[in-house]
């Protein structure tokens, strides 16, 4: 039988932007539908790398011990929605350019391991709520909310009846 664990990289807000982040899906929940997402689900995925077999796991685990430690800040100041998967986010009018890098980075290191990135442009965003039918009524975030980033986490999603609990298999801090 082969075992497979469903991966991603991700970074993780601070406690004081968390709250932030989970005060805002309370607020739009009701307005768009959908419900909002728990305050320590809230990341930033830089790198989905889906149903991965075990066996690849210890080369993931090296590459996030071995990364070099992220430094940036990252400013959310808009709402955004995806109508498919239903989801209303924060994220930016303009992104973070080390957060790009970061993005690019790690997924150059990854296809050295054999793993494809996606096709699409990368939008960098914190999913807020779930199953939302509307979009957020306004566009901006009532204010600018500043995220210091400074670690990188290898992130297993275990998907159960009450949604997707998180587990962090690696992480790499400055």
């Amino acid at each position: 039988m082969i075992l497979s664990r469903r991966l991603f990289f991700a970074l993780w807000p601070d406690d004081a932007s968390r709250r932030a982040l989970a005060a805002e899906a309370g607020r739009l929940a009701p307005r768009c539908g959908g419900y909002p997402l728990p305050a320590q689900n809230m990341h930033i995925t830089l790198a989905f790398l889906g149903s991965v077999d075990a066996s690849r796991l210890a080369a993931l685990l090296e590459l996030t011990r071995a990364w070099p430690a992220p430094q940036g800040e990252w400013t959310l100041d808009r709402l955004g929605h995806f109508p498919q998967p239903r989801i209303v986010w924060a994220g930016s009018q303009t992104p973070d350019p080390a957060l790009l890098a970061l993005h690019a980075e790690l997924w150059q290191a990854l296809a050295r391991h054999g793993f494809t990135a996606p096709q699409r442009d990368f939008t960098p965003h914190v999913s807020l709520v779930r199953q939302a039918d509307l979009a957020a009524p306004d566009s901006r975030l009532p204010a600018p909310l500043r995220w210091r980033f400074d670690h990188l986490a290898l992130v297993e999603s275990q998907l159960g009846d009450g949604g997707s609990r998180y587990r962090t298999l690696a992480c790499r801090s400055g």
